[in-house]
């Protein structure tokens, strides 16, 4: 047992072998991703529906980079599941890599760099729920790692070229996700406080840098001013007395230490399980490493304080699990704190937990794709839209446009897939519209018959009140479809849909 613990830390902790364990689980679980599974959620649907144009904007929520990075994949693969699980399997591999590559920065033993970056497969939102969607989140979380990877060597060996890369990076890290303007604020806090960084910021090369993105910025900027409803962002409910926002708003502050804990399950658990011993018996940190301790200490605590600001200041009292990957940095701080007291056999042990977590990933998405069709009550990833649109061809649909409701099933993504020379509008986006490919083609509504209430008249709703104009009467005959989810083929599944065989308004 000792030798083959021996044997898996020599490769995993080298940053040839970690590279390449990491490469070959997360192209795995991609594809596996990809093909094992004939349906994708609601966040990977939504991507499917917008990359069919260029827009400086398609949602308030999220900025439009996953959008164009993606129509740039599908310009060569088409619009398939595997160029939105391509670009999110990429943007993981960069996380890890340059998780490794800032840890051979940071710390003497080598080995801790391996450990610091596979400790991210132990965090569930990371390890887990990035393979099924938050694709804005994870590429936000490379610019994360990006602007303090370059924060770091801009302390130790200032360049034009890394201080003009920083300024690029706070930009396109605002286009990734608005989140990114609360971690660069942190980030620029703590390096101003650290005096050889405070002098190399001066330089106008970041300025510079921010200024080319400008021209990206501006007019998404002036599109989400445009889009965003009035008071968005700040309470100002009438409902709620100043009593019952103060409980409120209180009660959120109180959840921040849960939720913090929270996200870093489990790996907090196998932290202590695995080095509670050199811990708690642990010296100071090696002299060497104060000056970057101190940086990523006060990029910590600024988060902690947006964190409270913004449970007082914006329509919520949790912060939700997405959120909190700013909290990235603290995981190469803790192995640049207690790293130095870890000995041989401690690192022996977590080794073979990130082997044992990769080889947990891909054996839970494979029971996923046994076992969840018996036991869930939805399953969106097991959908059988091949079938689907099989039945919709025979019922006569060739092309022209889809619309499409959302809830449960978010079927406007998968249609696309399936008939991607066709325009698809969801129902949730329904002023996100596509030019028309054929001003003559047809109209095809359709919707899950299990899901919103009343989904028949919700859909055509929904329709007639869009900038497709639709004027069909909520009695117009409807047909149902009906396949069953593989593997097991025991559990039914339906969708009911109207055909205009001449279109409707602007659905053509």
């Amino acid at each position: 047992m000792s030798a083959l613990l021996e044997r898996n830390a020599a490769f995993i902790t080298s940053p040839r072998g970690f590279s390449l364990f990491i490469i070959i689980l997360l192209s795995s679980l991609g594809i596996m991703r990809a093909y094992l599974f004939p349906g994708v959620g609601g966040d990977d649907g939504e991507q499917l529906v917008f990359s069919q144009f260029f827009s400086w904007g398609y949602q308030v929520r999220n900025p439009p980079l996953v959008t164009w990075l993606l129509m740039g994949i599908q310009w060569v693969t088409g619009p398939t599941v595997f160029s939105i699980v391509a670009l999110r399997t990429a943007i993981l591999i960069g996380i890890y890599l340059l998780s490794l590559t800032i840890g051979l920065r940071l710390f003497e033993d080598k080995r801790l760099a391996a450990l610091s970056a596979g400790s991210l497969l132990m965090i569930f939102y990371m390890g887990w729920n990035t393979i099924h969607g938050f694709t804005h989140t994870s590429l936000v979380t490379l610019f994360y790692l990006c602007a303090l990877f370059l924060i770091l060597r801009i302390r130790d060996e200032p360049s034009k070229r890394d201080l003009l890369a920083l300024g690029l990076v706070f930009g396109f890290g605002l286009l990734a996700k608005y989140s990114f303007l609360i971690f660069g604020l942190a980030l620029v806090f703590a390096a101003v406080l650290d005096q050889r960084l405070r002098g190399h910021l001066k330089s106008p090369w970041p300025i510079l840098g921010f200024a080319v993105t400008l021209t990206l910025l501006v007019p998404q900027l002036q599109w989400l001013i445009e889009h965003a409803p009035a008071g968005h962002l700040i309470t100002a409910d009438p409902e709620y007395s100043v009593g019952d926002v103060i409980l409120q708003k209180a009660k959120g502050i109180l959840r921040v230490v849960p939720a913090i804990i929270t996200f870093l399950l489990p790996l907090w658990i196998i932290w202590l399980g695995i080095f509670w011993k050199p811990v708690r018996q642990g010296s100071a940190a090696p002299s060497g490493s104060e000056p970057v301790l101190k940086l990523l200490q006060r990029v910590l605590i600024f988060l902690l304080a947006a964190a409270v600001i913004a449970i007082l200041l914006i329509q919520s009292d949790r912060l939700r699990g997405h959120y909190l990957f700013v909290l990235i940095p603290l995981v190469p701080y803790f192995f640049l704190r207690f790293g130095h007291t870890f000995e041989t056999i401690h690192i022996q042990r977590f080794a073979a937990v990130i082997s044992l977590s990769g080889i947990a990933l891909i054996g839970t998405l494979t029971g996923k794709y046994f076992t969840e069709p018996m036991v869930c009550g939805h399953c969106e990833d097991h959908i059988p839209y091949d079938e689907f649109a099989d039945q919709l061809r025979e019922a006569g649909f060739v092309q022209g446009t889809i619309f499409a409701y959302f809830h449960k099933d978010p079927l406007a993504g998968n249609l696309r897939v399936r008939f991607p020379n066709s325009r698809v509008v969801s129902a949730k986006h329904p002023a996100v519209i596509a030019p028309s490919k054929h001003p003559s083609g047809q109209c095809l509504i359709i919707w899950p018959v299990k899901g919103a209430r009343e989904p028949k008249s919700a859909t055509i709703l929904t329709a007639r009140n869009s900038a497709l104009k639709l004027g069909i009467p909520f009695t117009h005959p409807s047909k149902v479809l009906t396949a069953t989810l593989p593997p097991w083929r025991r559990v039914p599944h339906q969708l009911e849909y109207i055909l205009l065989a001449q279109g409707d308004g602007e659905c053509r």
